[in-house]
């Protein structure tokens, strides 16, 4: 049993995106993602970053207010939660990968992913 047909989910995909683009709403954060490739570059003669890091994604950020809201493992009223499109960074995401949105470094709590695969729901917590 089929409950969305491809057309009905692209206009929900499209719809999201625009809320979550919508610029009255919504935050522009860096994806840093934990790849764990670090490495010594000697011609620079640095330590190279173990993050890939996708700048310029739209999400839109909401406080976690209510204790159902806390539901994911290690998350607490005054977190922070982020909802980004799935097609705004590649991979899985994890509780290693790091967010940051004006200046403010925020350590991802747990991830939820939504069923359709269009948005990706992150609780972080401030660094």
């Amino acid at each position: 049993m089929v409950l969305l047909s491809d057309t009905e989910l692209a206009q929900i995909k499209s719809d999201v995106q625009d809320i979550i683009q919508d610029t009255s709403i919504n935050t522009t954060i860096r994806y840093r993602q934990f790849t764990g490739e670090d490495y010594y570059d000697p011609q620079g003669q640095s330590w190279q970053s173990p993050y890939t890091n996708w700048s310029g994604v739209s999400a839109v950020k909401g406080l976690i207010e209510k204790l159902e809201d806390a539901t994911a493992k290690g998350v607490e009223i005054g977190d922070v939660k982020f909802v980004i499109m799935q097609s705004a960074v590649s991979n899985a995401l994890s509780v290693s990968d790091i967010v940051v949105e004006s200046g403010t470094s925020y350590d991802i709590k747990a991830v939820k992913y939504d069923p359709l695969g269009i948005v990706y729901q992150l609780y972080c917590r401030a660094v």
